[in-house]
């Protein structure tokens, strides 16, 4: 029998079945109808969630296990898994951490904060942020290659994925590079516009280059991207203009 996964929660009989813990595990079907915890499950006699265990068997009854889903890849076990803690609530179980922290190998993985990728995971985050794909459907779908899945659970495990923190900052990582390199400042703007004062000193024609740093600012905030109204009084211009005429009779004299 080909080895499969599932998330599974223990629940508590007292309190009208309510899970207390939920788990990633695998093996055989037959965890669907047990009616008892194994001394795996149970875990350490010091833990809440054997306490508990405890509780419930000295009550004269027996802990639930129900399984929640089934996975043919233990990563989206993992997700899974991490998904329903969240859904119920961390608070109200005993669980240690929010889970998925299931995956032991670093092999074709990367580590973000903790949490692994795995291989298939930073192919995924790859492809999004590579831009060469229309939807973060076909990305997934050219990661996990699943040629026969339905387009509605492409769709669900793609989105699925993206809603996941370690998947959206490997995305936003890799895309780090190519941001930064088409990022434009206010810094990079006077520095090219000081280039542009020096090409018209040297050349006295640098209206075109000018005219790209300033396209450039507007696309970064930069500069106003409107025109800017300015308000000026006849009366002022005509005095100004009268003022600047006489100045220059004034030096040809």
């Amino acid at each position: 029998m080909a080895k499969y996964h599932y998330v599974y929660a223990l629940t508590d009989p007292r309190k009208l079945g309510t899970p207390f813990y939920i788990g990633k595990g695998s093996g055989d079907r037959k965890v669907q109808h047990f009616r008892s915890v194994s001394k795996e499950m149970a875990g350490a006699e010091t833990s809440d969630k054997f306490k508990i265990i405890k509780a419930i068997r000295d009550a004269g009854l027996q802990p639930g296990a129900i399984v929640l889903s089934h996975h043919d890849d233990e990563e989206e076990a993992l997700d899974a898994e991490r998904a329903m803690i969240k859904q119920v609530g961390l608070d109200k179980l005993v669980n240690k951490s929010v889970g998925g922290e299931g995956v032991k190998s670093t092999k074709g993985g990367r580590r973000i904060n903790g949490p692994q990728l795995t291989s298939k995971q930073e192919g995924f985050c790859n492809n999004v942020a590579s831009g060469n794909f229309q939807s973060v459907s076909d990305a997934y779908r050219d990661a996990y290659n699943c040629v026969k899945a339905t387009t509605n659970t492409v769709n669900v495990k793609s989105s699925q994925l993206m809603a996941l923190d370690k998947i959206r900052l490997r995305v936003e990582e890799l895309r780090a590079p190519v941001v930064k390199e088409t990022r434009y400042d206010l810094a990079w703007c006077l520095k090219n516009q000081g280039r542009a004062m020096d090409l018209a000193e040297e050349t006295g024609n640098a209206g075109a280059m000018t005219g790209a740093v300033r396209e450039i600012g507007k696309l970064g905030g930069v500069y106003p991207s409107e025109k800017q109204e300015l308000t000026i009084k006849s009366d002022d211009l005509v005095v100004r203009l009268q003022q600047g005429r006489a100045r220059l009779a004034e030096e040809s004299k």
